[in-house]
């Protein structure tokens, strides 16, 4: 008795099942094939729910299903979107709905989908829902009671466990025996190049894979009869027949010598070890990103190359095809009799091929010159816009160098200039500076207002009149004894200075 049966043995009875094999979305819906056989085609409601990780596996197993003769008269449909989904499942209720649980939960919380008759739950690849913990309980409450559970993960993880602990108590576990690394003979290791490409265009790489490497003969590697059928579309569709020699098709064997293998999909164990006794040139798988731990595990001893095709490469190719269709349409448009006549006398010396080459150097130095010069162009004008735009700003940012004014508060008031440098230009408006200006007389220290100084007047004695600045002048002259001037227009005066009495 093994591990696992002694694991299981007290959980024969349970309904519960938990499948542990390498990721591979055919095999995962060979686990369904029971639950399509007891779905009953007159029902139209959903039966079997099928959870995945993602969109695109929703879809690339959903196609696995419908390629099950148990889907026969059922309808499946891959739900990527809860609205989309929404209107799928009201137009034509399906038996097979195939989602992630977080948009199977909101479909449910919508009322979009009804759980009652479903008799069957297949938790695909579990060991990847990282993220679907909260969606995934929400689906499993609304899950019928008696309702059986099925569980695909490619190891048993804590992920897995957890899921079986809290889902799938006591579930029987069937494990594929794990298969023992292919034997590799001593000496230099092969080297097995790598392609990564998704379920749904697992063969879309041939055509490329075979422009590029040119193979004289090749041997496509399939894992069953639908593989394989696949694979003759896809060469048909590249141009061979059915039965051409050059590409065969097989489910092992391989020719001795073969220059090209090409593993669709997981190589088996006895598939890898017949071709690599062929000695091929080249190996190529085209497996999923997946299914690539599992590759490891039974290619332990052999290189594992990543095949990409080097863009680089790929440009360079590109680019010298575009010269040829230059060259192309040049010479069907008529011989060119200038051009020949001037190169014929090179062909004395030199060889046709070389001299077409010396003028394809010439024809790509003269573009090269002509797509610098206008790069140089290009970023000539682009600074001539950016000096033009920042010009604005500079003038309303800086003062007028016509008129720069001083602000240079540590020198006096009359050093300080509005129009020059205060260095270089006086202050001048009709006279000397502010503290020479003399106003009709000396300075304001040295004024005397018609007497001596201050400090040296005379006392003033009773009777004098009170010191004033000076004579007025703003009035007409009087009578008094210190007028010296005519006497004024108006009625005659008294010697007292006072007017003459009207008589009554």
């Amino acid at each position: 008795m093994t591990e696992t049966e002694r694991e299981t043995a007290g959980a024969v009875r349970s309904a519960h099942v938990a499948h542990f094999f390498s990721p591979d979305w055919t095999q995962t819906a060979q686990r369904a094939t029971g639950a399509l056989e007891r779905s009953d085609r007159e029902l139209a409601a959903p039966q079997l729910i099928v959870t995945v990780p993602d969109s695109v596996s929703a879809i690339a197993l959903a196609r696995e299903l419908r390629a099950l003769p148990a889907t026969v008269g059922l309808r499946v449909v891959p739900v990527t979107n809860a609205t989309r989904g929404a209107r799928l499942i009201k137009s034509a209720p399906p038996q097979v709905v195939v989602g992630t649980p977080a948009v199977l939960a909101e479909l449910l919380a919508a009322s979009a989908l009804k759980l009652a008759d479903v008799h069957t739950l297949l938790l695909a690849a579990a060991d990847e829902y990282d993220a679907q913990a909260e969606p995934l309980g929400a689906l499993m409450a609304e899950l019928p009671r008696g309702s059986a559970r099925i569980l695909t993960a490619s190891a048993p993880t804590q992920l897995v466990e957890n899921l079986l602990e809290r889902y799938l108590h006591k579930a029987r576990r069937v494990a594929v025996p794990v298969v023992p690394p292919i034997p590799i003979a001593p000496g230099t290791p092969p080297t097995l190049y790598v392609r990564t490409v998704t379920s749904a265009s697992t063969l879309a790489p041939l055509g490329e894979l075979f422009d590029d490497i040119d193979p004289p003969s090749a041997a496509i590697v399939v894992a069953d009869s639908r593989g394989e059928g696949q694979a003759r579309s896809a060469l048909e569709a590249l141009g061979y027949p059915a039965d051409s020699e050059l590409i065969t098709v097989s489910r092992g064997a391989v020719a001795l010598h073969t220059a090209l293998v090409v593993f669709v999909g997981l190589p088996e164990a006895d598939s890898l070890t017949a071709a690599l006794s062929a000695h091929p040139a080249r190996l190529v798988a085209l497996i999923s990103s997946r299914q690539l731990e599992a590759l490891r595990q039974l290619t332990k001893g052999v290189v594992l190359m990543p095949y990409e095709r080097s863009r680089a490469a790929r440009a360079a190719r590109e680019r010298e095809e575009n010269n040829r269709n230059a060259l192309r349409a040049v010479l069907a448009l008529g011989l060119p009799a200038r051009e020949i006549v001037a190169l014929e006398p090179l062909l004395a010396e030199h060889d046709g091929l070389a001299i077409a080459g010396a003028a394809l150097r010439m024809y790509e130095r003269a573009a090269e010159e002509a797509a610098t010069a206008r790069l140089a162009g290009r970023e000539e004008l682009r600074a001539e816009l950016k000096a033009a735009r920042a010009e604005p700003k500079s003038a309303d940012a800086a003062p007028d160098s016509r008129s720069p004014r001083s602000f240079d508060r540590d020198k006096p008031r009359g050093e300080r200039s509005r129009s020059g440098p205060p260095q270089d230009r006086e202050r001048s408006f009709g006279g000397p500076p502010r503290g020479e200006r003399s106003f009709g007389g000396p300075p304001r220290g040295e004024r005397t207002f018609g007497g001596p100084p201050r400090g040296e007047r005379p006392p003033a004695k009773s009777g004098d009149r009170p010191f004033t600045r000076g004579a007025r002048v703003d009035r007409g002259p009087s009578n008094s004894s210190r007028s010296s001037g005519p006497p004024s227009r108006g009625p005659k005066r008294d010697d007292k200075g006072r007017p003459p009495r009207r008589e009554k």
